[in-house]
């Protein structure tokens, strides 16, 4: 068999995308593979520092930032912290423009949505380079290969009658898989009492991209109590939140708060599965969740950028007044 013409190259920026991307060199010996390691991108390119100067760069330094301050209570100045990415960013456009110029004309990469990632897709542009991404797929045992992007910026259709009219040819299995935690203990214990009607509101994890890139007014989980908090103060329903088992930031504070509140409640030890079954809505911001809770028919209000926000499936809200309305 004739090796393929395209020259492919594999962008990895983490050791476990590297092993991903051997195991796929490993299955087809006759593509024209090549995998590079952000890590192990030296060199810098002279070609690319003329592109430099219109390259756009600040999306990518904006995330760097907002993921910094939501990973860490640093209380380092704005303007240090910005002007440190804005320059790490112009190195690592140097960086990648040299590892990527030498005749690529296809791309794969994991998510494409974080820091250097997106450094690496203005390059890929730049140079003409068609980029494929992959991402964890959004029902379990699946990925997603897509070649507009992950998440809101994906291929599936936004049309109703696509999914009224689709005709699966495997059935769904009728259990969520459970997430694997860091933070293990809060999701162990005897369970407490849930409301016998209640929405069910899901936490996410602050820095991940779907909140810093696709959640435009509700920036992290604190804001999202706030909000529920003040909806509860004028209806006649309980909210039951839960925190993300992958999340490694404490809301010890939120417990505390939560005590003066009859009507607001944290259930880390039931299922996921079980909470939505048993309620009578989701709020999500944008969170796999809410595609699971449309499984089990539930309603379902997204608060961010979700692709499955679709008239007629789940329902949007912009602010708080919409989510009142809702």
């Amino acid at each position: 068999m004739k090796q393929s013409k395209d020259k492919i190259a594999l962008f990895a920026f983490r050791n476990s995308r590297k092993r991903f991307f051997e195991k796929i060199v490993a299955e087809c010996p006759h593509e024209n593979f090549n995998i590079i390691v952000s890590k192990k991108c030296y060199a810098l390119s002279f070609k690319g520092w003329d592109k430099l100067k219109n390259a756009h760069l600040q999306s990518a330094y904006d995330f760097a930032v907002a993921e910094f301050y939501a990973k860490t209570n640093l209380k380092i100045p704005l303007f240090l912290v910005q002007s440190y990415f804005k320059l790490f960013s112009m190195l690592n456009f140097l960086r990648y423009y040299a590892a990527l110029d030498h005749g690529y004309n296809k791309m794969l990469v994991w998510n494409g949505g974080k820091f250097r990632q997106q450094i690496a897709l203005e390059v890929a542009k730049i140079q003409k380079i068609k980029v494929y991404f992959f991402e964890n797929g959004l029902l379990p045992n699946t990925m997603v290969f897509d070649d507009k992007g992950i998440n809101i910026n994906n291929s599936v259709p936004r049309e109703k009658s696509f999914f009224k009219n689709y005709h699966a040819t495997t059935e769904l299995p009728t259990q969520l898989v459970p997430r694997i935690g860091k933070n293990k203990e809060i999701f162990k214990g005897q369970k407490e009492t849930l409301p016998s009607s209640y929405i069910f509101v899901p936490f996410q994890v602050d820095y991940d991209t779907q909140i810093i890139s696709h959640s435009k007014w509700v920036k992290n989980m604190r804001m999202l109590f706030d909000v529920i908090e003040k909806i509860s103060q004028e209806s006649a329903y309980h909210f039951v939140f839960k925190e993300h088992p992958s999340s490694g930031i404490s809301y010890e504070d939120l417990y505390a708060h939560i005590k003066e509140m009859p009507n607001l409640h944290f259930r880390n030890t039931y299922s996921t599965q079980e909470l939505i079954e048993k309620s009578e809505a989701v709020i999500t911001i944008n969170s796999t969740v809410g595609l699971e809770s449309l499984l089990f028919h539930k309603k379902v209000i997204v608060l961010g950028d979700a692709f499955y926000t679709i008239d007629g499936i789940a329902f949007s809200a912009k602010n708080q007044q919409e989510l009142i309305e809702k």
